[in-house]
């Protein structure tokens, strides 16, 4: 239909509940318009039997064919993605369909995703309001995990805000419509040579617009004063007139100091030049850590203790002759250290630290992956847990190059994780199928039982992975050996039961982590 003050408007096909795109995708409901000229459908893809994300895009006339084409060619760059963060594209193209009105047929450009489980941010926002600062950390280094390796791919999202950013049930953050969503509104990604890197400008635009969905976890407002994203619904942050943006700690009380300064450089780089702007995601998610650290550090640790004199001096001979007791104590530790009753065990961990490989190693071997560089990724794997979270601020000390640090599990009832859960693990992204030729495993307690589980497809749970090795009461070092080794991006150190540790709780730790590589 043509409007004589207007452009032609694109038309819509007649859709329903029941329609089949493709011969293959079959549309349950319209679960959102999609903002501007798309819909998004639930369906149900017959071939595979699972639920899929249906965006559609009307695709008919000059303006229509204009506006497909940044859409599937944004939908072809996504598709290579493949990380736990980030909603896969499965499909894309365009069908002609019958129109809403009439007899004649319409053009419909269309995206399959992954349909993700959950709630929008906004959503969460809106219903409960700010997230404890800790939970809005753990939120936003998976998001910063996901965008970063989105980056990696040489893809930059373009449009990150809270209504693209799922919560699942399990307490993770899951990154939707990469590249695919600022294509649809006028801003498609520049196109790249082969080898090319993504731009840092394309960069510096999805590490801001992280750094304002931390502002809205942290104070449930939109900073748009700072970034030309949509709020998704979320009500504007304060801003007063003829001045900067207020800091997050000042829209809400109790928002750590070193938290508030994170969100700061990377959002308004600007406002404080004597420190170094977050212009990355990584450096985003590196920022994040340290300044989550502070929010683990126990508040009691640093509470002043009041007690009044005469109480003191009741207690005095009690504790004389407690600091007597331990000074025996101490003495007697000292001495059985010096006639060899107490000696410090070296060889086992302290080996594994080393950077050449442990002669135990089976299978050829090329190389030692250093998992503290990109693109690899380490992080805790729990999705049968409540929170989704498995000790995540203590991940890296599972390859750090010492052995008095470790990540732990949480404590347990029993060695099956008191019946909560079939397992806790790391997972590892290689960023690339990689060939492993075996992988050391550092406990901290012996007894473990363990497993190796491979993947280039990360699913809902580790029931995705293959099993490529497993060990039984494993000892300090347990080496795991795949069986007819292939190549596999994703790597699951997975425990399957736990060892009775201190205080009668079941738990285990990595101190150290090695993975080999296979020749060939």
């Amino acid at each position: 239909m043509t409007s004589p003050s207007g452009p032609r408007t694109p038309s819509r096909p007649a859709l329903d509940s029941g329609d089949v795109l493709a011969d293959r995708y079959q549309l349950v409901r319209e679960v959102s318009d999609g903002g501007g000229p798309t819909s998004v459908w639930l369906a149900t893809d017959e071939v595979l039997a699972r639920r899929v994300a249906v965006k559609l895009l009307p695709a008919s006339g000059r303006a229509g064919a204009a506006a497909a084409r940044p859409f599937l060619e944004a939908a072809g760059r996504a598709s290579s993605l493949s990380h736990p963060g980030l909603a896969r594209v499965y499909d894309a193209a365009l069908e002609e369909r019958p129109a809403a009105r009439g007899s004649r047929t319409v053009d419909v450009a269309y995206v399959i995703s992954e349909w993700v489980d959950g709630r929008t941010l906004s959503d969460l926002l809106r219903s409960d309001g700010p997230l404890d600062p800790a939970d809005a950390v753990r939120l936003a280094h998976d998001a910063a995990g996901a965008v970063g390796a989105a980056h990696d791919a040489r893809v930059g999202h373009g449009r990150i805000h809270p209504g693209n950013l799922m919560v699942t049930p399990a307490g993770r953050l899951r990154v939707t419509d990469a590249a695919v969503a600022a294509a649809v509104h006028g801003s498609p990604l520049p196109p790249l040579g082969d080898g090319e890197p993504l731009g840092g400008p394309e960069i510096a635009r999805d590490t801001r617009d992280l750094a304002a969905v931390v502002y809205a976890m942290l104070t449930a407002r939109w900073p748009a004063g700072s970034t030309p994203q949509p709020a998704a619904g979320l009500a504007a942050a304060p801003k007063p007139a003829g001045g900067a943006l207020y800091a997050p700690r000042q829209v809400r009380a109790g928002v750590p100091r070193s938290l508030d300064t994170v969100v700061v450089r990377a959002l308004e780089p600007g406002r404080e030049p004597g420190r170094n702007p977050i212009t990355s995601p990584r450096a985003l998610a590196q920022a994040l850590d340290e300044a989550g650290h502070d929010l683990r550090a126990p508040a009691a640790a640093a509470a002043p203790t009041r007690r009044g004199p005469s109480r003191l001096w009741r207690l005095a001979p009690k504790l004389i002759a407690l600091a007597v007791l331990i000074a025996i104590g101490i003495s007697s530790y000292s001495l059985g250290k010096k006639v060899g009753e107490l000696p410090r065990k070296q060889g086992a961990l302290d080996a594994l630290a080393q950077p050449s490989p442990s002669p135990d190693t089976a299978g050829p071997v090329t190389s030692r992956i250093d998992l503290s560089k990109p693109p690899v990724v380490v992080r805790d794997y729990d999705p049968f847990g409540r929170d989704g979270a498995e000790q995540h601020g203590s991940v890296p000390n599972a390859y750090d190059g010492d052995p008095t640090t470790a990540w732990t599990t949480d404590g347990y009832g029993s060695a099956a994780f008191g019946g909560l859960k079939p397992g806790v693990g790391l997972l590892v992204d290689l960023g690339r199928p990689t060939r492993i030729a075996s992988v050391q495993v550092g406990l901290a307690t012996p007894g473990a039982s363990i497993e190796l589980r491979s993947t280039d497809l990360v699913g809902d749970n580790a029931d995705s992975f293959t099993t490529v090795a497993r060990q039984s009461d494993a000892k300090q070092i347990a080496t795991l050996t795949p069986t007819g080794p292939r190549p596999a991006r994703y790597w699951l150190v997975w425990f399957t039961s736990l060892p009775k540790g201190a205080g009668g709780r079941f738990r285990e730790g990595i101190a150290e982590l090695v993975f080999n590589s296979a020749a060939g």
